[in-house]
């Protein structure tokens, strides 16, 4: 007879690092996409026949500029991989970790708006501990107010995980 006690929820795994969100810097990770994007935030609103043509002219000219940074960040730049356990920083191509922070040591998580990044709707995370300090920068992060809930929903999700778990082992070590 088996003295294992089932899962409390068959197919959850608490101890296992599970992978949540991946999330691709945009190019105002970059200084020359902050750049174009500081272009078209002052490029002149002209209007032809009642049509906005403020970013026909800059972006023939900067068109392949950018995407030429996209490409570079595709292949050589970075990825932040959200898990169950940890926020990572991994190179864009393969696992090379670059950095990481656990989830349950955030206490906030700021958003930082440089010149440029506004035209792309990007912002850097800055993510803090409970004293203050910095912990991990997540540069030029598309629609950064998703991703700032994604992440503290997964730390407030992690942190209770781990207050369960050792509610289970106290009960445990009772018996």
């Amino acid at each position: 007879m088996s003295t294992t006690l089932p899962q409390a929820i068959p197919g959850a795994e608490t101890r296992a690092e599970r992978g949540i969100l991946t999330q691709w810097p945009s190019i105002a990770a970059t200084g020359i996409g902050c750049w174009i994007g500081r272009c078209f935030e002052t490029a002149p609103e002209w209007r032809v026949l009642g049509i906005r043509w403020a970013y026909g002219p800059p972006a023939m000219a900067l068109g392949p500029l950018g995407a030429l940074i996209y490409l570079l960040i595709k292949v050589r730049g970075r990825r932040y991989v959200l898990t169950n356990t940890r926020i990572k920083v991994q190179s864009a191509l393969g696992d090379q970790l670059i950095g990481d922070t656990p989830l349950e040591s955030i206490g906030e998580i700021a958003m930082a708006v440089r010149a440029g990044q506004d035209f792309y709707k990007a912002a850097d995370l800055v993510l803090v501990d409970e004293a203050g300090e910095e912990l991990l920068r997540l540069e030029g992060v598309a629609n950064p107010a998703t991703f700032r809930q994604n992440i503290l929903k997964a730390r407030d999700a992690r942190v209770q995980v781990e207050s369960s778990l050792a509610l289970i082992e106290a009960r445990g070590d009772d018996d």
